[in-house]
């Protein structure tokens, strides 16, 4: 898993959009830079108003992203017991393409080892669900390739797929669960 770690993190610092398995859904991935979230808006055929999820192994790779109280930081820190998505204020000025039309962004520690390592070597990566927009989700990387196949730059095969559930979605500031 190491190898597939550098590959897909030596292809998302060139720019490139994978396909990747999440402690989710299968997804796909880009680094928050607005030229690689402008493509992958384009090949999900999504509404541009809307934001992306950002994965970390680490909140220190989120510091650039959000502003948050010291006790809203340790809240996002701690160990939860399944996947959950917080949403944070977004700090000002990033990429449009990865906030959409919101004042807040969402964040999620990922727990999965593939995942982890990619944001280990190259920091946080900007995620989406591998779907075209309001489409089921492909939950394999046969049906990815059959979708976006020529548009992707790396598919991703051979890590341990997710619970193949939707995150729970937090408010950090309101605490009011918008998934549950």
């Amino acid at each position: 898993m190491a190898c597939s770690s550098r590959i897909l993190a030596h292809v998302l610092s060139q720019g490139g959009i994978i396909a990747h398995q999440t402690d989710t859904v299968f997804g796909l991935a880009c680094l928050p830079h607005e030229s690689s979230l402008q493509r992958l808006v384009r090949l999900k055929q999504r509404d541009r108003s809307r934001g992306f999820i950002l994965l970390a192994s680490h909140c220190d790779q989120l510091n650039d992203f959000i502003e948050c109280t010291s006790q809203e930081l340790e809240q996002l820190n701690s160990s939860q017991t399944r996947p959950t998505t917080f949403l944070v204020n977004a700090k000002l000025h990033l990429p449009p393409s990865l906030i959409g039309q919101h004042s807040k962004i969402a964040v999620r520690l990922t727990e999965h080892v593939v995942v982890s390592k990619i944001c280990q070597q190259i920091g946080a990566i900007a995620s989406t669900s591998c779907n075209l927009s309001q489409h089921d989700i492909c939950t394999e990387a046969s049906a990815c390739r059959t979708l976006f196949g020529p548009h992707l730059d790396y598919i991703e095969t051979h890590s341990v797929s997710g619970s193949g559930q939707a995150s729970r979605i937090i408010d950090l500031s309101t605490q009011e669960i918008l998934r549950a």
